[in-house]
């Protein structure tokens, strides 16, 4: 038991190193290679608690950052480890299925994956459970190479692949057979040539029209908006910086998440955007909000439930107020409203009671001019750029250029901003378009259409202009934007079968009345 422990211990801390702050990326290829080991032969019991105590060190190193939110504590993060090593734990007890002492063939090498693959799914779909943060795929953000296969099955490709190396390295280490051998060289040779065909696409020159693209940095304070004088010097700020941006001639220039008030209902606001946008000669895209997210009730009068408040994103352009904005549609539970609320009791000691955000009813594309014509561009808030499916539809429904609006400020100087941008990232390499990534309190980046950063503002708290000319997309997106989670889904499928396989081989051989019948005819 005391191997399985350090083994545990040992992959969890090397995967939370995978990520930001730490950002060892080639980690993850190695990180589950002790607890591989430590599961062969184990039993189905003791590989899932192998699988807490792995989920539960990685998410100590990867969601620490959560201490900084006022009211969350020991018990907040306790029950959060507990949930997100569910899923650990599951494949840890599959794949000790999988791995029986009565062995279990070179498909292991595919059939863990692809269970891994399928529970990432289910992480990124269950309901205002949904938290797919932090995934393997993710981790290989700065490996362009091997990043570019997401193009065709998204983010779940390159985590197959990930898990199909550590897989692939600990059977070669404990069954060093021919069989194991030829598994691990198909998974090496796999690997290889996805590198080098990410390498070819990488070195292929563009044929699509290039835009400059700016993303401004204005590190508001939590608190600078609670005063005139800080809501002065906050719009002053972003002046100053959307003029410097305009210096470059963007054809577009993202503003972060609740830079501003609403100007639906806000006339001066209004005014001093639509003359900011005539000024400039750039069209703009606003974050707005009425409210400010984690606002717990207070003893000053704030009141629960819902209000008719949005969390949105604006295009102003050409003195105008463009069209009907883009409200976010994924909310952030705990966050920006209370599930279940009305339902389910939340005891008050574990979740304080806040003013629910509404969520937007549908997509709201922005068009901003250009030669020869218009070019749909889409936004994602926050976290929602953590949710594949929101990129993916905006691009299969023609949108070329994606801008996120984020504001990390709630973190302060921590991991939180980094891993964030990890999914941006991602959602660029997958649809095959640019994405402008405009952060409050940093880092902002333009990202490429293949996950390259030509442009970034670094240091937290620090105000600044990313800008880069960048690739627009190509109409209709990658196969990925037009297939979407095929891939996964066949990776359900591998894992049913593989699974049920090995429940096959693991059921006791059934005794065959025939010959005892025989005999006792005779």
């Amino acid at each position: 038991m005391i191997v399985v422990v350090v083994a545990a211990v040992a992959s969890g801390t090397l995967m939370s190193l995978a990520f930001p702050s730490a950002d060892l990326g080639w980690l993850a290829w190695v990180a589950l290679v002790p607890l591989l080991l430590a599961l062969r032969g184990a039993s189905i019991g003791r590989a899932a608690a192998a699988g807490l105590l792995f989920g539960g060190v990685a998410g100590f190193g990867i969601y620490g950052w959560l201490f900084a939110l006022p009211h969350f504590g020991l018990l907040h993060f306790a029950a959060l480890a507990l949930y997100t090593s569910l899923y650990p734990a599951c494949w840890c007890a599959g794949v000790a299925l999988l791995w029986s002492r009565r062995g279990s063939g070179p498909l292991v090498v595919v059939t863990a994956p692809a269970l891994w693959v399928s529970l990432d799914l289910l992480r990124s779909h269950a309901g205002f459970l949904a938290l797919p943060w932090a995934t393997l795929g993710q981790s290989q953000h700065a490996d362009l190479a091997v990043l570019q296969v997401a193009a065709l099955g998204g983010e779940a490709a390159v985590t197959f692949l990930v898990v199909m190396a550590n897989v692939a390295i600990a059977q070669w280490l404990a069954d060093r057979s021919t069989r194991s051998a030829r598994a691990g060289l198909a998974a090496l040779a796999t690997v290889t040539v996805v590198h080098a065909g990410g390498a070819i696409v990488l070195a292929s020159p563009a044929h699509e029209a290039s835009l400059t693209v700016a993303a401004v940095q204005p590190a508001i304070g939590l608190a600078e908006r609670d005063t005139a004088a800080g809501r002065a010097a906050v719009w002053q700020r972003l002046e100053s910086l959307t003029r410097d941006a305009s210096a470059s001639r963007p054809a577009l220039i993202v503003w972060p998440e609740t830079a501003v008030g609403d100007p639906r209902h806000d006339a001066a606001l209004a005014a001093r955007l639509a003359a900011l946008s005539v000024s400039v000669g750039v069209p703009i895209v606003v974050g707005a909000a009425e409210t400010e997210k984690f606002a717990a009730t207070t003893n000053a009068g704030l009141s629960t439930g819902q209000r008719d408040a949005w969390n949105s994103a604006y295009l102003v352009a050409d003195g105008t107020v463009v069209g009907e904005p883009y409200r976010k549609r994924v909310l952030m539970p705990f966050g920006e409203y209370l599930p279940l609320r009305g339902t389910l009791p939340w005891p008050a000691g574990l979740v304080p009671d806040i003013v629910d955000v509404r969520a937007g009813d549908g997509e709201a594309g922005f068009e901003i001019a250009a030669s020869p014509a218009p070019i749909r561009i889409a936004a994602t808030i926050c976290w929602e750029s953590e949710f594949a499916w929101l990129a993916r539809t905006a691009v299969s429904g023609g949108a070329r250029i994606l801008v996120q609006l984020t504001n990390d400020a709630w973190f302060g100087d921590s991991r939180a901003a980094a891993q964030h941008n990890l999914a941006s990232v991602l959602r660029a390499v997958e649809n095959g378009v640019p994405v402008v990534l405009a952060s409050n309190t940093g880092p902002s980046q333009v990202i490429d259409a293949h996950g390259r950063v030509p442009s970034r503002v670094d240091g937290f708290g620090r105000t600044g202009i990313a800008t880069a000319a960048v690739s627009i997309g190509v109409a209709g997106g990658t196969v990925y934007s037009r297939i979407g989670d095929a891939f996964s889904l066949a990776c359900i499928a591998g894992a049913g079968l593989g699974l049920g396989g090995a429940l096959l081989r693991r059921a006791p051989p059934r005794r065959s009345f025939l010959p005892t019948f025989a005999k006792e005819a005779i």
